[in-house]
């Protein structure tokens, strides 16, 4: 939420002219409790793109696949708005908590209204895996058609990838199996079981196999 001064500075209007267009009801603002004025910044975004053809906005799209990694997605948000600052974007923060493979996610769902409403010019994200696992070259594709760039800031590998990937697989054949056999049933749990174990090894594997090289 943004006070008058600095929704008047971030639509490049006057306070007087602020003050004007709400009570010509082109603009809303709310209230606290002391009775001044703030303005939520999309309700802003929404009124310059409607009144500005030519102004559209970066997202900055973090995400991460469990609560437990909170920590990893705050230093996504400074990385991404870190980068936007120096670019000398207007950007918004889009942040998700789910798989990669969750198509159902709020943020996500966010996303891809505004490209399809062609209020953004483009997306900046950390790694390419966090916009989505499979599936990218459908969000790549949306974006050309509405023109939206994606900028990757990260081209290297992201260091939780496997292990995200593993859990992202796992879920998969949870949920397969569960429609199968039932989610309580005894030959479901044993599927998730002895995927589980092979999954580590697979794991253990690939470490001793990159501590080798």
């Amino acid at each position: 939420m943004l006070n008058i001064r600095e929704a008047s500075e971030f639509l490049g209007v006057s306070v007087p002219t602020m003050r004007r267009w709400e009570n010509e009801g082109k603009i809303t603002s709310y209230r606290t409790t002391g009775k001044h004025r703030r303005y939520d910044k999309n309700d802003l975004i929404r009124f310059k793109c409607k009144e500005d053809d030519s102004f559209k906005i970066t997202i900055a799209y973090c995400r991460v696949s469990s609560s437990d990694q909170k920590q990893d997605l705050e230093r996504q948000i400074e990385n991404v708005s870190n980068y936007c600052i120096a670019k000398g974007y207007q950007f918004k923060v889009i942040s998700d908590l789910g798989s990669g493979l969750n198509y159902n996610k709020k943020g996500l769902k966010e996303l891809i209204a505004l490209i399809c409403s062609e209020e953004i010019d483009r997306i900046v994200i950390n790694y390419k895996d966090r916009l989505i696992r499979f599936g990218y070259e459908i969000i790549e594709e949306l974006c050309s058609i509405y023109n939206v760039k994606i900028e990757v800031i990260n081209h290297t590998e992201d260091k939780t990838y496997e292990e995200e990937l593993v859990e992202d697989v796992l879920s998969v054949i949870t949920v397969f199996s569960s429609k199968l056999y039932g989610s309580r049933s005894h030959k479901s749990k044993k599927i998730k079981d002895a995927n589980v174990a092979m999954f580590r090894n697979s794991e253990c594997d690939y470490i001793d196999d990159k501590a080798q090289a």
